[in-house]
């Protein structure tokens, strides 16, 4: 009999227009996630929600900018779709492969709502980093479903992708088939910053990622240093800030760029492996920094996005995880 498997991929989503509405949402329910685990008061979300909505509202109209996270999410859950029929062919098993978001529609929850009657549920975090806003909340979706249901099977998450090798080569060789080939310049390696100590001075009372950050930037910073395509004479690691909240996480990409200039380096390199696709924080505000950054040219490698590689990795996940089921 034929096992239907569902697999959600779960990324943050961003509001593809720039209408006010839409940017309102997204931001109050990335608001209203992050109040689920820090004391961020009510009245604080909706006026920053209220702000955020006009300030994009107003920039992306003048620039014509448009965020691609959603419309990648969708692609890169098209390329899974294909390469698992690719993978199991006869197999027993139909995966219906579909993008969620986090902030903005479809919704993870009305996804998890729309395949409650399938044999199994996969969730795939798209961000590296597992924290209690990303792999973190997906495991309290499928831990709420299941006791609502009667102990039913809850849904199964895929995470950990911060400490498995085999992703690292994913990056390294994506990494090396942007890379100029130019002796010389500066590489970067970015993630998305994160609160490291509260106003008070404190160590944030949830999981913020840091660990893990550090864990798989450390790696991922060696494994370029060592192999022998690498052109690079520096590898650091960066940060992109929202500085709300308490002291987080350095050097941003900003002081990075500065410290790269100070050692004579003209041209760096900019990977964000801390994102499984790109969006805003990459496409405008990193690069809004390293435009005000001494440094002369700086190129930004793409995220992994739809890479085929990467394609091929998540579909052994998946697989190995129905398998483990």
């Amino acid at each position: 009999m034929m096992k239907k498997v569902a697999v959600i991929l779960a990324a943050h989503g961003e509001a593809e227009t720039d209408s006010f509405p839409e940017n309102f949402s997204m931001i109050r329910h990335t608001f209203a996630h992050a109040g689920e685990v820090m004391n961020i008061p009510f009245p604080l979300q909706l006026a920053a929600s209220v702000f955020g909505g006009l300030k994009n509202l107003v920039e992306f109209r003048s620039s014509g900018y448009r965020s691609p996270q959603k419309h990648i999410t969708r692609m890169q859950a098209e390329r899974l779709g294909d390469e698992l029929r690719r993978q199991s062919p006869g197999d027993d098993t139909l995966y219906e492969v579909s993008a969620a978001y986090h902030a903005a529609p479809p919704f993870v929850e009305d996804l998890l709502d729309e395949t409650s009657g399938y044999d199994m549920q996969l969730l795939v975090t798209m961000s590296p980093v597992d924290s209690d806003l990303t792999a973190g909340r997906l495991q309290h979706l499928a831990d709420r479903r299941s006791i609502a249901e009667n102990n039913a099977r809850p849904p199964v998450v895929i995470s950990g992708f911060w400490d498995d090798p085999m992703l690292y080569r994913v990056y390294l060789n994506h990494l090396f088939s942007h890379a100029s080939g130019e002796e010389g310049p500066a590489l970067l390696l970015t993630f998305h910053g994160t609160l490291v100590k509260d106003r008070k001075g404190n160590e944030p009372g949830f999981r913020t990622g840091y660990p893990e950050i550090l864990r798989m930037g450390s790696a991922l910073r060696e494994a370029v240093r060592n192999d022998p395509r690498s052109p690079y004479q520096h590898v650091g690691i960066a940060y992109l800030n929202h500085q709300v909240g308490g002291t987080w996480t350095e050097p941003s990409l900003l002081d990075s760029l500065r410290e790269v200039s100070k050692s004579g380096i003209t041209r760096a390199d900019v990977f964000s492996v801390g994102y499984f696709s790109d969006g805003t924080e990459i496409l405008r505000h990193a690069k809004e920094e390293a435009k005000a950054s001494p440094v002369e040219s700086v190129r930004f490698i793409p995220c992994l996005n739809e890479n085929e590689e990467f394609m091929k990795y998540l579909a052994g996940r998946v697989r190995e995880a129905v398998s483990n089921s």
